[in-house]
């Protein structure tokens, strides 16, 4: 059991059944503009509303011409592949040179209550470390995914993880209890289902627009269009 004796709450069951009413890991994504989204209310004005935990988690020049949102879940394969093989050539070629500001949001799939308790460690982690802590955790479970998910203990292999950026057994316990932290997981949740259609994991809205990206070249064309296109 997940949480060595400590009830799961009705919040759990919550976005658990929201989340995989809407979400599959893999899957393609529309390459529609998504309704009601344009690249003027894509997100561009949503940073520094909040620090550490409930902040935006962002990558990138907050100045970059382009704004890209990744809707992702720890628990899904499709999600770990990408940032294991296509991730780092965008971030060397797009984020790090300043092109692109990168917005990594939260959305569960299943087993939800995996994901979810895993996307609010990495969130409590950004209380003690920032941004970095926060990708620091991120990073982690999905190269670890199959050990944390499938393991004996995944309350166990999940402190291991959360202890990398520096939270003991005591923050773990003290992080799952945070309801204001499912709050903004379901946010995110319905940010993505509502605004931009988002129905599979991961899923990229790239300036306002939900686009179907899976590859470092399709990726890299989207993001060379959308930087000509705000060039403009």
């Amino acid at each position: 059991m997940l949480f060595s004796g400590t009830p799961i709450r009705p919040a759990y069951f919550l976005i658990s059944a929201l989340a995989l009413s809407l979400a599959a890991c893999g899957g393609a994504s529309s390459d529609e503009a998504a309704s009601g989204a344009s690249a003027e209310d894509s997100d561009s004005a949503n940073t520094g509303a909040q620090t550490g935990a409930l902040a935006e988690m962002i990558l990138g020049d907050a100045n970059a011409p382009v704004t890209v949102v990744e809707y992702a879940s720890v628990t899904c394969p499709h999600c770990a592949t990408f940032h294991e093989t296509v991730f780092p050539t965008i971030k060397e070629n797009y984020i790090d040179t300043g092109k692109i500001r990168f917005i990594f949001r939260e959305f569960p799939t299943s087993p939800a209550e995996l994901s979810v308790v895993g996307s609010m460690l990495a969130r409590c982690a950004a209380d003690k470390g920032g941004t970095d802590a926060y990708f620091l955790v991120i990073d982690s479970l999905f190269k670890t995914q199959r050990t944390w998910i499938r393991g004996e203990s995944p309350r166990n292999e999940l402190i291991k993880i959360a202890s990398q950026a520096g939270m003991t057994e005591a923050d773990f316990d003290t992080c799952v209890k945070r309801e204001e932290l499912l709050d903004l997981i379901n946010e995110n949740i319905s940010t993505a289902r509502d605004k931009y259609n988002v129905n599979a994991t991961p899923s990229f809205v790239i300036d306002g627009q939900l686009r179907n990206v899976s590859s470092v070249d399709t990726f890299s064309e989207a993001l060379d269009a959308a930087l000509e296109k705000a060039a403009k």
